[in-house]
């Protein structure tokens, strides 16, 4: 039988951890940080005479020839740790002009003054901003403490990701003469029932199996095709658990269920996106349907 924990959202410093546990953290297993493998090479990296600072963790994947310059910092991101992020990163690149480098930022809030910073820069550097959720579960008075990522803005290319020189570059035309022209239609169907009242949001065709409608750098709307319509994955509110899902997941799915679209509950497999449903095209200018999808969007 399923147990359904009390939990809530702490600080790290809530939890009795420290910055250098988060260091131990991700130096455990480097694929918690969402990028993919890496090899740490080196940390508290000095990275001048002339008052460089020191780089917290300097990563390395050898098989894309790409560096990440890791920048860690506990609490809200503040203008110091991310100008310090980028400064790593260039002198990072003067050292190793032939590779690949990303700037890495690592913080516990993302979510404050420069939140639209962080969004938007991604689209001119290469930079990712990774969030660290910790939460505090309890169960017949024992505690339990966990902690996750989260990527909050990148790139658009996948980083962890090898692309062959001969693999095609997907765009709108690439959809249309190998999936299907009615599903291109029908995601932007669904993007012009949505760009009027949200801001900052597009639709991206450069994922290999689904089409995204995206808020700044970050998916806020996964578009799967169907034969019927589509199939939509769409975040929460963070509240939920594996076992158990959301209130807001159980107050929009008897809301939606009126209108005969099911929502489905999936953290396990889906930890960022855990709602998913059957989409039929009729169903695509339903009001409810779009007050959910606006509702989703604030999530972000």
């Amino acid at each position: 039988m399923a147990v359904y924990l009390e939990n809530k959202k702490i600080t790290i410093n809530e939890a009795g951890k420290n910055e250098d546990w988060i260091h131990d953290w991700i130096r455990e297993d480097t694929n918690r940080l969402g990028i993919g493998s890496f090899k740490i090479i080196k940390e508290e990296v000095r990275q001048s005479r002339n008052g460089g600072g020191r780089l917290d963790i300097l990563g390395y994947n050898g098989s894309s020839n790409t560096y990440y310059e890791i920048e860690v910092m506990l609490g809200e991101c503040d203008s110091d740790h991310g100008f310090r992020t980028l400064d790593y990163w260039a002198r990072e690149k003067v050292k190793n002009p032939e590779a690949q480098h990303f700037a890495v930022l690592v913080a516990e809030n993302l979510q404050g003054r420069y939140k639209t910073l962080i969004e938007i820069l991604p689209q001119y550097l290469p930079f990712i901003a990774i969030e660290i959720q910790t939460l505090k579960m309890v169960n017949n008075g024992e505690e339990f403490i966990t902690c996750r990522s989260e990527i909050i803005a990148q790139p658009d290319e996948t980083i962890n990701k090898n692309i062959s020189e001969n693999e095609p570059i997907k765009d709108e035309n690439w959809w249309r003469q190998n999936q299907s022209e009615d599903f291109v239609d029908l995601c932007s169907e669904i993007f012009e029932c949505l760009k009027n009242d949200l801001s900052n949001i597009r639709l991206d065709y450069t994922a290999k199996g689904y089409i995204s409608i995206k808020k700044g750098r970050r998916v806020f709307l996964y578009i799967v095709f169907r034969k019927t319509g589509c199939y939509i994955s769409l975040p929460d509110d963070g509240t939920g658990t594996e076992n158990e899902p959301s209130d807001r997941f159980k107050e929009w799915k008897e809301k939606l269920n009126e209108i005969n679209i099911e929502l489905k509950w999936d953290m396990k497999n889906s930890q960022f996106s855990p709602i998913s449903f059957n989409l039929p095209r009729e169903k695509i200018k339903e009001l409810i349907l779009i007050e959910y999808l606006k509702n989703s969007y604030e999530l972000l």
